[in-house]
C-alpha cells in the first residue's frame, strides 16, 4: 500500500519528467519541494504541516534558486544565429553580376549560391565582394564592402 511519503515521491518524479518538455525551470522547483517534503511525511508529520512546508519550499526555490538557474542555464545572450539568420553580416563574393533592374545577380556563400540584390539598385561586377545586409525569402540583400575599390573580373 502507498505510504503518504511515496505520494511524494511519485509527484517529483512525474513532475520532473514534465519539467523536461517545458521550458522556464517553473515544474522543476515543485517536484524539488516533492523530495524534500517526502521525508517530513515519512517521519510522520502532519497532512497540514507538509503542505506548509511544500509553500515554503516552493516560495524559497522559485525566488531564490529559480533566477540562478535561469541565468546561468538558459542565458538568452547566449543564443547562437543559425539558418538565414547567421548569414546576415557574412561577406560574399558575386558569382553573377547584380543588377536589380535586369533581376540579375548571384552570390556565392559558404558553398551555396544565392540569387542576390542590392540595398541601393547599384550594380555589382563578378568576383567582387559583398556583405549580406538581409535576407528576403530565397534571395540575400547585399552591399558592396567597399565602393571606391574595383575589382578585376
Amino acid at each position: 500500500m502507498l505510504e503518504v511519503w511515496h505520494m511524494w515521491i511519485i509527484a517529483g518524479i512525474v513532475l520532473w519528467i514534465v519539467e523536461i518538455f517545458t521550458p522556464g525551470f517553473v515544474v522543476g522547483v515543485f517536484a524539488t519541494a516533492c523530495f524534500i517534503v517526502a521525508p517530513f511525511a515519512g517521519s510522520g508529520v502532519s497532512s497540514s504541516m507538509q503542505l506548509l512546508i511544500f509553500g515554503i519550499t516552493t516560495g524559497v526555490m522559485f525566488f531564490g534558486i529559480r533566477p540562478l538557474i535561469l541565468r546561468y542555464f538558459y542565458s538568452s545572450e547566449a543564443k547562437i544565429k543559425t539558418n538565414v539568420d547567421a548569414l546576415i553580416g557574412k561577406s560574399c563574393i558575386v558569382s553573377e553580376a547584380i543588377d536589380n533592374v535586369s533581376d540579375i545577380g548571384r552570390v556565392k556563400i559558404g558553398g551555396e549560391i544565392w540569387r542576390a540584390i542590392t540595398q541601393d539598385d547599384s550594380k555589382v561586377d563578378i568576383g567582387q565582394k559583398v556583405i549580406i545586409r538581409k535576407v528576403e525569402g530565397c534571395r540575400v540583400i547585399v552591399e558592396l564592402i567597399n565602393k571606391n575599390e574595383r575589382t578585376l573580373s
